[in-house]
């Protein structure tokens, strides 16, 4: 529920359609126009979708390698930079455009400021987590899922709806065949002699 919230409530029409067009380009490389029939868009869906998983699948893979093999300071510096900039970059932008909707008077400054201290204090509760209640770690978590499926829902309806699909199909590749990369990663991280690597999974 929580991250549906902000995919109502905090967008515009006019920031629908900027960030629609933004993921297109960024994300698709068939692109869906209005003229497109159904059959062709869900088609077209579904292919970008699968580019989309299977670099998401080639990222997992490489995360499990790196953990396998004890890269824990490429595998910790990747975790918190991508952490910090999804936390302070795209939270800034979900907060610009919530400021925006509801006509809240912030300026430059304390803006900044805000949007640098929720990152940092994230990325802390996140990877650091010592003398930092769990509520806390948590908290962080779920706004980082709210900020991921806030930047997601700019996807227009058949890319969204294929991606969703595609998705939920990796996943119960990943973590339910003998090959998956979460599978393996669950394994690596229950062995007792296993480095600590916070935010690796959710708990």
């Amino acid at each position: 529920i929580p991250p549906a919230l902000p995919v109502h409530y905090i967008n515009t029409p006019a920031t629908k359609a900027a960030g629609e067009a933004q993921l297109a380009q960024t994300y698709q490389v068939f692109t869906i126009s209005e003229d497109t029939s159904a059959m062709a868009s869900l088609g077209l869906g579904l292919a970008n979708s699968l580019i989309i998983v299977c670099v998401i699948g080639g990222m997992t893979f490489l995360l499990v390698i790196l953990y396998k093999y004890r890269c824990m300071k490429v595998l910790g510096g990747y975790m918190v930079i991508a952490s910090t900039v999804l936390l302070g970059f795209l939270g800034g932008q979900m907060f610009n455009v919530a400021m925006f909707k509801y006509q809240w008077m912030v300026d430059q400054l304390s803006y900044y400021v805000t949007m640098y201290n929720f990152a940092v204090v994230g990325t802390v509760a996140i990877f650091y987590q010592r003398g930092i209640p769990q509520v806390i770690n948590q908290a962080y978590l779920v706004f980082t899922s709210v900020i991921v499926a806030w930047q997601l829902s700019y996807f227009n309806d058949w890319m969204a709806w294929a991606l969703l699909v595609m998705l939920a199909l990796y996943d119960l590749f990943a973590v339910l065949t003998p090959c998956g990369p979460l599978k393996a990663l669950v394994k690596l991280m229950s062995k007792d002699d296993a480095p600590a690597m916070p935010g690796l999974l959710y708990e």
